[in-house]
């Protein structure tokens, strides 16, 4: 079947870590929440595994950021085999990802989304179909291209980044890096108040601007509390002050 003929009736896109947390209906799961292509590997395996019951119908492909665009569309310098495969119930597909030829940085990392779409099968013969509601569940992963060489780490990029406050409310968070670092579970504490920032993501030599209304970030000591992810999807605890 061409990729093009295959469209979702509904498609959740789905965070990392929610992979192993979704609903009954949902048979696929991935080996990992990221990936990483470092510069010189041949290929890199991704291990999509059916634990549900019943078949079911994987296609799969990769963007560069655009989450709506389909599988004709996008354009990237990876090759993925096989971009669509029927796996059986209790059984596991791996997907290959080799780099082609792009005009990629060599001092930082590149980041790419790999897209996962479970189809489930359609109701058995004599089944009545008005009972059904079929969802096309649909994984994104981040997928970095590591050119070889980099400077730093990417456990150094989650240690170091900047935080600074520019007025009373608002805040920024500097990665001088050249690794992109994902922030989870943040906040900040003044004095008994204490205010949570939503999981955001800093790519390298990137700022990102937060504002705070809850109260005002002069005046007194801010602790900030937050976890980053590292290369293996786990949670990475940090503390500074400002």
């Amino acid at each position: 079947m061409p990729a093009s003929r295959l469209r979702p009736l509904v498609a959740w896109t789905v965070v990392a870590l929610s992979l192993f947390a979704t609903s009954a209906s949902a048979s696929v799961v991935m080996n990992a929440t990221r990936y990483i292509f470092r510069a010189g590997e041949r290929e890199i395996a991704v291990k999509v595994s059916n634990v549900g019951k019943a078949p079911v119908l994987s296609q799969a492909w990769i963007d560069d950021g655009d989450a709506n665009a389909t599988p004709e569309n996008v354009h990237v310098p990876f090759n993925l085999t096989p971009p669509i495969a029927r796996i059986e119930a209790g059984k596991a597909q791996t997907l290959r990802i080799a780099f082609t030829q792009g005009d990629l940085p060599t001092d930082r990392e590149s980041l790419f989304w790999l897209n996962v779409l479970e189809v489930p099968p359609k109701p058995a013969d004599g089944e009545d179909d008005s009972s059904h509601i079929q969802l096309a569940l649909r994984y994104r992963l981040k997928l970095f291209y590591r050119p070889a060489r980099l400077k730093g780490s990417p456990d150094d990029a989650a240690k170091t980044l900047v935080w600074a406050t520019h007025d009373d409310h608002r805040l920024t968070v500097r990665n001088d890096s050249a690794f992109h670092v994902t922030v989870n579970d943040a906040a900040l504490r003044v004095g008994e108040h204490t205010h949570a920032i939503e999981p955001f993501a800093v790519a390298p030599g990137a700022t990102k601007q937060i504002t705070v209304d809850e109260f005002a970030l002069s005046g007194e000591t801010i602790n900030v509390t937050y976890q980053t992810i590292n290369d293996y999807g786990g949670f990475v605890e940090h503390a500074t002050k400002l």
